[in-house]
């Protein structure tokens, strides 16, 4: 009698979607502050996070594939319900990283995203097109892009927790959470 095989396990496009992320945006912010060397954590945490919140916008308006074209902005009661889902997905992936938070332990800096060297308007001008790029390629929707880029964060703050504490780096994602969430992108208002 022959061995059952056993097929592969599908690769989940969310995760390869956040592993992209976390390697490109890394690569994109670095090439952008001219060294390798030079990518500063609380930009990189609040980049990814920033683009996170942005989704949100993107999704609420119905934008396929975090493109804005054709889409109205929808802030409000929908951005708020899907905060606290995004807070308890970085709060998740920061615990299956080895990194475990309590959502009162997040640490949210007194001087907001003033540390970052990257506006929001910065931030989305140089990382939109790549994350258009990655839901056309992994076929994922505005909402689903969020989830990625919230475990995008996650990983950002894990690699950064040498220079950031991991509970500030969770209140830097909040707030770029919200910031994104909270500020409708360009191609929205046109709109």
């Amino acid at each position: 009698m022959a061995p059952e095989h056993t097929p592969a396990p599908q690769p989940n496009p969310l995760i390869e979607a956040a592993s992209f992320f976390d390697r490109s945006i890394r690569l994109f912010l670095s090439e952008a502050e001219g060294e390798a060397e030079a990518l500063h954590a609380e930009t990189w945490i609040l980049a990814v996070a920033r683009m996170a919140g942005t989704q949100i916008q993107f999704a609420l308006a119905g934008a396929p594939n975090g493109a804005g074209d054709r889409a109205r902005p929808q802030a409000g009661a929908g951005a708020a319900q899907e905060g606290p889902r995004l807070v308890g997905l970085l709060l998740l992936s920061l615990e299956q990283l080895g990194e475990p938070l309590q959502e009162a332990a997040i640490d949210c800096p007194a001087e907001g995203s003033a540390c970052s060297r990257l506006s929001l308007a910065q931030a989305r001008a140089r990382l939109q097109p790549l994350v258009e790029a990655c839901g056309r390629c992994h076929g994922l929707g505005s909402g689903e892009l969020a989830d990625a880029l919230v475990i995008a964060t996650a990983l950002a703050i894990h690699h950064c927790r040498g220079l950031v504490p991991v509970a500030r780096g969770a209140g830097l994602a909040v707030i770029g959470l919200v910031e994104g969430a909270k500020t409708v992108p360009s191609q929205l208002a046109a709109a």
